[in-house]
């Protein structure tokens, strides 16, 4: 079951996932592993460019 935006009827069903009346969609092995590499990706380049922008600020300025 797909929903293209979140409606009530997508919380509902959520809601009905979450209290075991209704079984989830089985997932492969390799989706999962997948979203966890993105995941640790976008999370290395933010940490990336947060530390970049961090070093930037303690150049010292020239009087």
């Amino acid at each position: 079951m797909r929903f293209r935006r979140l409606t009530p009827g997508y919380f509902r069903v959520l809601q009905m996932q979450v209290a075991g009346e209704l079984k989830a969609e089985p997932r492969s092995l390799l989706a999962g592993v997948v979203a966890t590499v993105l995941a640790v990706l976008g999370l290395g380049g933010s940490c990336y460019a947060v530390w970049k922008m961090v070093g930037q600020r303690r150049v010292p300025r020239a009087p």
